[in-house]
């Protein structure tokens, strides 16, 4: 939220201003993705609703605020809220993205956004409860987003953070997370006990969907609401289409996982425009 490419609400505010923004045709077109996704996962039974990182675009200080509608980082986070509160999970887990966007100074400007979705208080190694109970009503006083999150449904655990490995290349996007499913092992009995290893390893901040099975793992990066920007551009053009889209994970009562992707077909896929010079 914050970059022009990214999507919006219909009629984001511009708080300094009193005004606001009227969205471009990339993001009514992103806004349109954004609802057919809502329409498409199980939202009547949706029991958890996981944002992994970066809800906003931040200042953008690189670009002095370039190709964003607004730097304001208290303007994104209320048009981010305006679109996250369309879903009505039983409960709402957030973590923390890269710190260019979300960072502050010292302040992680994530965790007030999770304040406002009323997500589950959550620090992994500090302050955590098994009972939350409560929680909508602030009983619980800690944190509602760390850089990992680990959580259980049906005994199956799903371990989520936001950073991994990222690659032009379609025929190596596996590799780095194929390398983090095989890492995992190493951290078995470690981080968790062995009857909590994770079955379900979520990554995202590369824009793109794959999904790697092995026995007893299931491991994907998600798809993203942002089209790219000058800066990915540095490269070429190759490789630089994202995914768009949204991931759902259906966890049956005897421990059956199904992973369904929603993402937009190349059809629907917003396209570049062509200067025809022929004449």
């Amino acid at each position: 939220m914050g970059s022009a490419y990214a999507v919006c609400s219909p009629s984001p505010t511009i708080g300094d201003t009193g005004g606001e923004w009227k969205p471009n045709t990339l993001q009514k077109k992103l806004y349109n993705i954004w609802t057919w996704v809502k329409d498409s996962v199980s939202t009547k039974n949706l029991h958890v609703l996981c944002l992994n990182g970066e809800a906003v675009d931040g200042s953008n200080p690189k670009q002095l605020g370039q190709q964003s509608w607004t730097p304001n980082i208290n303007d994104q986070l209320k048009d981010a809220y305006k679109l996250l509160s369309m879903y009505k999970p039983k409960h709402f887990v957030m973590t923390r993205g890269s710190n260019y966007h979300v960072q502050s100074g010292a302040t992680n400007t994530e965790e007030p956004l999770a304040d406002w979705l009323g997500c589950v208080p959550y620090s992994g190694l500090f302050k955590s409860k098994e009972d939350i109970t409560g929680y909508h009503d602030g009983k619980h006083l800690t944190t509602r987003t760390d850089y990992y999150l680990n959580f259980k449904i049906f005994g199956k655990v799903f371990n989520v953070t936001h950073h991994i490995g990222f690659n032009r290349w379609f025929a190596y996007r596996t590799t780095a997370l194929a390398r983090e499913l095989a890492d995992m092992e190493f951290l078995r009995g470690k981080y968790w006990k062995d009857e909590d290893m994770p079955s379900v390893i979520v990554r995202s901040h590369v824009h793109y969907f794959v999904y790697v099975r092995f026995t007893n793992q299931h491991g994907f990066t998600t798809p993203a609401f942002k089209m790219p920007d000058s800066h990915l551009f540095r490269g070429g053009l190759g490789g630089t289409a994202p995914s768009l889209g949204a991931v759902e994970v259906i966890v049956e009562s005897n421990g059956k996982i199904l992973v369904e992707p929603h993402i937009v077909s190349n059809d629907e896929y917003p396209k570049h425009k062509i200067l025809d010079l022929t004449k």
